[in-house]
């Protein structure tokens, strides 16, 4: 198990997350859905408890819709609801909205405003998902009677409130290959586990599921591929983008952070880096 720095902001929000979880009416719980498992603070899961909530896997038209239409199945196996979720998409964010319509409670209708809250680990796209919710509309509304520290609230709609949070990422990782994937996805910082393993790592993913055609056509790569290791590929990656060192060479360090800034652009093609068939054994 990997021991992260855990500052204490993110100690600090955790507290406070447990606080005023009992004034949400409705958690929208994201995860990375080329990430499903990995991406998933189970710290998180804990403190919500029996709360009701919405599952959204984001980012879905970066990864690849077969492997994620598994996920939602095995998700479905829990009772709350799960979407596939793409936020360049309007069809996607109505999906979300009835959603959140349907599984609105019955009796806050005379009451008092829906309360929502977005939970998940740092850079699987919370914000994203809020600023669609929110469209252009969105105002604070301060402190809220009978919730500590005067968090700050979003209006999204009519009868529509969301506590916003920040990205809480667990203290511990459950072992290298997790650190290398949260990485990937730019969920880890590169104090954990530096660029070029990780971008090393990406590139592995990418030969492993035959996707390696994707990087050839996106980087104008010439020769044949198949039978190449990752770190070859991520040296012929830095000769065709004139990744080099002030003596000669490839910089390594350089063509590690271009590939991993095109990988999170989704300029290289969709893929997961986990399915469900990953993990049968346990």
């Amino acid at each position: 198990m990997e021991k992260i720095p855990y500052p204490g902001l993110m100690a600090r929000e955790e507290k406070r997350l447990k606080e005023n979880i009992k004034y949400i009416d409705l958690v929208l719980e994201v995860l990375d859905a080329r990430l499903p498992l990995t991406s998933r603070n189970y710290r998180l899961q804990k403190m919500l408890g029996e709360k009701k909530r919405l599952i959204i896997l984001n980012k879905a038209d970066l990864a690849e819709e077969d492997i994620t239409g598994h996920w939602l199945e095995v998700l479905a196996r829990e009772k709350w609801p799960v979407l596939a979720f793409n936020a360049q998409k309007i069809s996607g964010l109505k999906k979300l909205e009835k959603l959140l319509l349907l599984n609105r409670p019955g009796n806050l209708q005379y009451r008092r405003s829906l309360r929502l809250m977005v939970v998940g680990i740092p850079n699987v796209g919370k914000s994203t998902i809020i600023n669609r919710l929110v469209h252009k509309f969105a105002v604070k509304t301060g402190e809220k009677a009978g919730i500590t520290r005067g968090p700050q609230w979003i209006r999204l709609r009519v009868g529509w409130e969301m506590l916003d949070t920040p990205g809480l990422l667990s203290p511990y990782i459950k072992n290298n290959e997790n650190a290398l994937a949260l990485a990937a996805i730019g969920s880890l910082d590169f104090k954990v586990v530096d660029e070029e393993r990780t971008a090393k790592w990406l590139l592995e993913k990418f030969l492993a599921r035959g996707k390696f055609l994707s990087l050839i056509n996106y980087y104008s790569l010439a020769g044949d591929y198949a039978g190449k290791s990752a770190a070859e590929l991520l040296v012929e990656i830095g000769l065709s983008r004139g990744c080099y060192k002030k003596g000669g060479g490839v910089d390594k360090m350089k063509a590690a952070q271009l590939v991993l800034r095109d990988f999170r652009r989704g300029v290289l093609g969709r893929i997961s880096l986990e399915k469900p068939g990953d993990y049968e054994e346990t």
